[in-house]
C-alpha cells in the first residue's frame, strides 16, 4: 500500500534541494513562462543531460513540454525573492520581470544566477503528476557563489562545517 500524502510531503520536507528557476518561450505569443524547482539534476555527462519535474498542473506545463529548448538558472543565496516568485501560481509572475537570453540556445535566464544551464529538450516522461522533462545541456555559464537551498520549507544556505 502506497504511504499517505501528509507522509510524502513530510519526507520532501526532510530532503534539501538547490532552487533552480527553470525557463521558456511560450509556445503560442512568444511570452516567456518560468517556475521554481528544486527537481533539476544532472543526469549524463555523455551525452551531457540534465532533468526536471513538472506538475501537471502548472500554469506553464504546456509551454514546458511542447517546447523545444528550456533554460535552467541555479539561483545564487540572495535571490529568495526570485525563487518566491516563480513558485506562485499565475501567469503574471513574469511580468516586469528582465530575463536574460542565453548565448548558445537563446532561452530566458534569470540574472545574476551562479549557474545558467541552456538545454534542448530531448525527452518527456510521465509518471504519476507530473512530467519528467530531459534536456541536452548545450550552455553552461557559472559564477562563482553559494547556491540557494530549500529545506524544511524554508530558502537557506549551506555551511561549511570543517573536521566533519
Amino acid at each position: 500500500m502506497p504511504i499517505s500524502g501528509e507522509v510524502f510531503r513530510q519526507l520532501g520536507r526532510a530532503a534539501a534541494g538547490a532552487v533552480s528557476v527553470v525557463s521558456a518561450y511560450e509556445r503560442s505569443g512568444g511570452g516567456i513562462v518560468a517556475l521554481t524547482v528544486s527537481s533539476f539534476v544532472t543526469l549524463s555527462y555523455e551525452p551531457p543531460l540534465a532533468m526536471f519535474a513538472i506538475q501537471h498542473d502548472a500554469d506553464s506545463y504546456t509551454s514546458m513540454v511542447e517546447g523545444n529548448a528550456f533554460g535552467v538558472s541555479l539561483l545564487g543565496v540572495g535571490q529568495a525573492d526570485v525563487a518566491r516568485r516563480f513558485a506562485r501560481k499565475g501567469r503574471d509572475k513574469t511580468a516586469d520581470f528582465r530575463f536574460d537570453q542565453g548565448i548558445v540556445v537563446k532561452v530566458p535566464l534569470v540574472p545574476q544566477a551562479v549557474a545558467h544551464i541552456e538545454c534542448r529538450t530531448d525527452q518527456i516522461f510521465i509518471s504519476g503528476d507530473h512530467a519528467i522533462v530531459v534536456g541536452l545541456i548545450e550552455g553552461v555559464e557559472t559564477i562563482d557563489g553559494p547556491p540557494l537551498l530549500y529545506f524544511a520549507r524554508q530558502y537557506g544556505s549551506f555551511i561549511a562545517l570543517a573536521d566533519l
